[in-house]
């Protein structure tokens, strides 16, 4: 499913009809240009509506008429000129497909005139309280409607049917349902990885539907059913389009609800009504019930919507009620899941709980597999819907550089960067790498081997400008003093709390030792490669969080040093470059190896080319060189049981052997 596939079809053109006051409101108060500009922009939608203002149902005409066409018109009933009514069958004469709103505040008088007057060219009645929520309801419902056959039936996009006549209640209960549906789509966006993926997410939202007669309750109903977490209805009703409020049917949310019941006995189904008595009626059905006069009638809504629909957290009850689990994102409910008593699974498994909290964070295929699931015991549900879950968020991580958040890294994540500045040429290679891995399938295609790049987290070069900022070392730039001394004066000061507190969340997942690299803007260009000239350190995992957290700030700060270094202002010099201009990103990387006698071996250290620049002998500069990395004299192992408290000495290259004191072959990650 691709981001452009969903809510291909928007709202852009808009023709406003209402008077200077209403007018001045909208644009002042209301902020409305702005406010829909932002969701756009959060959507990453291109080309957000365009307001057309106009005092009077005469200019409006000519607008319609001379510079269509308008995706909606949007009169409001005191606008000046002609009466809405006659201005509704002009406007169908002239665009016969462009959707006509009536906003309108309610009197006596208006009842009236809405009653006897022909309202078959007004597609919509909104009541008007002055409210921008509404417009922007209006927004999205038209644009549900014309997407909803592609979006709904072909891509799984979610939906929920509203079923009320009443033009009070519905202008109502649509700025509630989607200020829950938008919040809801906040809450999905936990899992997302990249802005690619929250986009999809936020394009993949559920949907809402309005039926306000019996006719096209069912009919949307019978449409949309596979993919419909649940339905609103009125008990009260008319049946057919255009019907007199007079002929309005007492009981057709019964008759619809036993409709329902009798094709979908689990569809969720919240009912309300102005009488009491009705509700004994809905729980006969097993439905939910709110009484339209309550006080506290939109908290009840939402507090069902959230229960029943799979909004909102996870969560899990006894038979009493009381919540026993409750989680926020999918690794939350793998957790839940594995540890929820079989009783309770059961019972959420029989009300298609889980698949529906799945689907309505727009994962279609995972909760549609749990929904369509036939089998038998708890147990065996469990030992499937697990690995699905983790299924997922594995292949969410592959090829894509995810954004590091401290609060919701785990282990599923692959390849992670922390900061908005540049990812460096090595770290960026490293990426492409990974996308290819993905884009080909490179990962199992051969038997018995599994290819992949090591978990990963860039810290990007905007950290090590903050370093450089924040702890006043630009004087090193123009000064002349001595790496060591250069080295010192790193290693003493501080990194941003923040990345601290990144690199805390970081350790917290990966249990084995990690390489420390350099990833400048310069390094790895096409004819001036700057490999080799920064440094690169090995730290071992420890137990000890704090003294970890340390090792691991010391290596990166003596990265960030060794771009000061006198060869590397040599190089940078020689290859026309400025030193000022450099900018360093760290690639932080597990080590791949094996832990042999409480030391740990890397299994390959070294530099891989593609091209020989100096081939000798036999050799083709097209077929490349790999150029391992030997342990010199000076890199014997320092690290043993009994100093475990140090710290490492400065290190100036790449070592292939460090120890680990007892170090935990085998342990699963956290």
């Amino acid at each position: 499913m691709e981001n452009a596939a969903l809510m291909s079809k928007r709202i852009r053109r808009i023709l406003l009809v209402c008077n200077n006051y209403d007018n001045f409101s909208l644009e002042e108060d209301g902020r409305l240009d702005m406010r829909i500009a932002r969701e756009y922009s959060e959507l990453n939608l291109s080309n957000p509506p365009v307001f057309e203002r106009v005092s009077s149902t005469a200019e409006a005409l000519e607008k319609v008429k001379g510079e269509g066409p308008w995706d909606v018109v949007i009169a409001m009933y005191n606008a000046g000129g002609a009466d809405v009514f006659s201005f509704a069958h002009q406007v169908k004469e002239s665009a016969p497909d462009t959707p006509m709103v009536l906003l309108t505040s309610f009197s006596k008088e208006v009842s009236r005139q809405l009653r006897d007057k022909d309202r078959s060219c007004i597609d919509y009645v909104f009541n008007w309280n002055g409210s921008t929520d509404l417009i922007i309801a209006i927004i999205k419902l038209l644009e549900d409607s014309l997407n909803a056959p592609e979006d709904i039936l072909h891509a799984g996009v979610q939906c929920i049917l509203l079923v009320e006549d009443s033009v009070r209640y519905y202008s109502t209960y649509l700025p509630l349902l989607y200020k829950l549906v938008l919040q809801q789509n906040f809450d999905a966006i936990r899992d997302a990885l990249n802005e690619d993926q929250q986009i999809l997410r936020k394009r993949a939202r559920p949907k809402i539907l309005l039926a306000t007669n019996y006719d096209d309750a069912v009919q949307l109903y019978n449409t949309f059913k596979e993919n419909m977490l649940g339905v609103i209805s009125d008990i009260g009703f008319v049946l057919h389009k255009n019907d007199d409020p007079s002929l309005e049917k007492l009981d057709a949310g019964i008759t619809l609800c036993q409709y329902i019941r009798g094709d979908h006995p689990r569809m969720p189904i919240l009912m309300q009504s102005s009488q009491e008595s009705m509700r004994p009626v809905a729980e006969s059905l097993r439905a939910g019930f709110v009484m339209k006069r309550s006080k506290t009638l939109t908290h009840e809504v939402a507090e069902y919507i959230g229960r029943e629909f799979g909004f909102g957290d996870f969560v899990a009850t006894d038979d009493k009620g009381k919540v026993i689990a409750r989680a926020r994102d999918l690794q939350g409910v793998e957790e839940v899941l594995e540890s929820l008593p079989e009783k309770v699974l059961d019972k959420l498994r029989s009300k298609n709980y889980i698949s529906r909290w799945l689907l309505a964070r727009g994962l279609f295929a995972e909760g549609n597999a749990i929904k369509g699931s036939r089998l038998p015991s708890a147990a065996e549900f469990r030992d499937m819907a697990i690995p699905l879950i983790h299924a997922y968020r594995v292949s969410q991580s592959l090829g894509v550089v995810a954004r590091f958040d401290p609060a919701t890294y785990n282990d599923t994540i692959w390849f992670a960067r922390y900061g908005e500045g540049s990812l460096g040429g090595k770290a960026r290679g490293l990426a492409f790498l990974n996308h290819i891995l993905y884009q080909h399938r490179l990962y199992d295609k051969w038997e018995g081997v599994h290819v992949s790049v090591p978990r990963t987290l860039v810290l990007a070069t905007d950290c090590f400008d903050r370093f450089i900022v924040e702890n006043g070392l630009q004087y090193v730039i123009n000064s002349e003093i001595s790496d060591a001394e250069i080295l010192s004066e790193f290693v003493s000061s501080n990194l941003p709390q923040d990345v601290v507190e990144a690199l805390r969340a970081f350790i917290r997942v990966v249990r084995t030792p990690l390489a420390v690299r350099s990833s400048s803007k310069l390094e790895d260009s096409y004819y001036q490669p700057f490999a080799g000239v920064y440094s690169t350190y090995m730290i071992p995992s420890v137990e000890n969080e704090d003294q970890q957290l340390r090792l691991l700030s010391k290596a990166i700060k003596s990265v960030y040093a060794s771009v000061y270094y006198a060869a590397s202002r040599g190089y940078i010099t020689a290859t026309a470059n400025v030193i000022s201009e450099e900018k360093m990103a760290i690639v932080l990387q597990e080590i791949c190896g094996a832990e042999d006698n409480g030391y740990f071996f890397p299994t390959l250290s070294g530099v891989a080319r593609s091209v020989n620049y100096y081939p000798i002998g036999h050799e083709k500069a097209d077929e490349g060189i790999a150029l391992p990395r030997l342990p010199t004299a000076w890199e014997k192992p320092w690290w043993t049981a009994s100093r475990c408290s140090a710290s490492p000495p400065p290190i100036p290259s790449t070592c292939c052997r460090l120890p680990r004191p007892n170090w935990p072959c085998g342990t699963p990650r956290r």
